[in-house]
């Protein structure tokens, strides 16, 4: 699952810079492949629930204080997977959303490959999600620090984006909001992506570290 969607990923921003209609098309009829995916590892993680609270009987966790959190825990693992497939599914869902819209084809030839920020909004989220792919494929957390770095800056280039195409003159009003629409999508991906690396986090080391930036702490000490 993970493969296809990075896969998915790299479509989407293969037919945005090439103007390529027809790959939307093939990358709207693909989605199909990541929701059976989904569901299929939903159905694994809940039996591996079930089968973790009985485990963690037999290992002597049951009595445990909740405070306390165990890396070797098959509990925590069955519900990071869980979350992990969820995050997957949804950055699937924004490539679609982006491949949905584009294919209708209101936006103008050349955005996306000849003008900043569009070309650097694409490079981040294709990183950012191969980033995430790979901390998962390699069960590490090791891009962290970095994935929080690109994180901000996608977000600042989404919004740098919005505020130019706004101010174009001869943009019309349905090019614009399918141009929103794409934006929004981009930067709603990169979140699931970050997603990811962050459970990636809380499965390795027990640690929590979404939203930490809302109290002061910076999550790039868990690199």
């Amino acid at each position: 699952m993970a493969e296809l969607v990075l896969e998915q990923v790299i479509l989407l921003s293969e037919a945005l810079e090439d103007d390529d209609y027809a790959q939307a098309e093939r990358i709207v009829e693909r989605d199909d492949l990541i929701d059976d995916l989904e569901k299929e590892n939903d159905n694994l993680s809940q039996n591996a629930i079930l089968e973790a609270v009985s485990n963690r009987n037999i290992l002597g966790m049951g009595d445990v204080d909740n405070d306390i959190v165990l890396k070797k825990d098959p509990l925590r693992f069955a519900l990071s997977a869980i979350r992990i497939t969820r995050n997957m599914e949804r950055m699937g869902d924004q490539v679609v959303n982006c491949a949905d819209v584009f294919r209708h084809k209101t936006i103008r030839k050349g955005l996306f490959k000849n003008e900043e920020p569009m070309t650097l909004i694409l490079s981040r989220v294709t990183t950012l999600a191969g980033m995430a792919i790979e901390s998962l494929v390699e069960e590490k957390e090791r891009f962290m620090g970095s994935v929080n770095t690109l994180e901000d800056e996608l977000n600042a280039l989404c919004d740098q984006a919005f505020h130019k195409y706004r101010c174009v003159p001869d943009m019309e009003k349905q090019e614009f909001a399918d141009v929103y629409r794409i934006i929004l999508a981009l930067e709603r991906l990169g979140d699931y992506a970050v997603n990811v690396a962050e459970e990636l986090v809380r499965l390795n080391t027990g640690k929590d570290i979404r939203h930490l930036e809302n109290i002061g702490t910076n999550r790039s000490s868990y690199q």
